[in-house]
């Protein structure tokens, strides 16, 4: 899946579409110089220009199974900042870091489709290296899993005990929720009726 963020302002209404892999996946960072630059400062005005958007509703479409944690906090934090309403759709599999991006809607405006699955876990990262240096990945994961569970916990309306426990199940990779389970997990807030186009 290509990582792909649309912006569309359309009269007081601005609609963001997120669909694949969000951020840069690290393991691509490299393969082709030519695209590398290009790729990054794609990312870094995407999130400018949601930082900047001034509409009075802005409405966030996602499908995406995940990707860069940072990447996802920034999308994250630039629409926390922004004075209209802000009103997140899940579609499909939404899932890991994609989840972290859906906290980020105004009041009561979570919304998730009736016919797709949503899964949060700890984060997980590819690393070798000596002991010290294994150590010293592991100690940011966890920190990771704590600001992941702060985010969560902060909308939810359970502690961050208890969202590190549904993180953690089936070792770390959680459990995929149907739309019910993630209302009653206080990740969303209400099925959406409006059909995605």
């Amino acid at each position: 899946m290509q990582n792909q963020i649309s912006i569309k302002n359309e009269a007081s209404v601005c609609l963001i579409e997120i669909e694949g892999t969000i951020g840069v996946p690290e393991e691509g960072q490299f393969e082709d110089p030519d695209t590398r630059v290009a790729t990054y400062e794609r990312f870094r005005e995407t999130v400018q220009r949601i930082a900047a958007v001034e509409a009075e509703e802005v409405i966030v479409s996602i499908r995406s199974t995940g990707g860069d944690v940072n990447d996802a906090l920034l999308i994250h934090d630039a629409l926390r900042t922004l004075k209209g309403k802000v009103t997140t759709r899940c579609y499909g599999y939404t899932a890991s870091a994609a989840t972290i991006v859906a906290q980020a809607a105004s009041e009561g405006c979570r919304l998730i489709a009736p016919t797709s699955l949503y899964l949060i876990h700890n984060s997980l990262c590819s690393v070798e290296g000596n002991a010290e240096e294994l150590q010293a990945e592991v100690e940011m994961l966890r920190q990771t899993d704590s600001r992941i569970a702060e985010v969560y916990a902060s909308r939810s309306g359970r502690s961050v005990e208890e969202i590190a426990e549904l993180m953690s199940e089936n070792g770390g990779r959680g459990r995929w929720l149907s739309p019910m389970e993630t209302i009653a997990e206080g990740l969303v807030d209400a099925i959406d009726s409006v059909p995605h186009e």
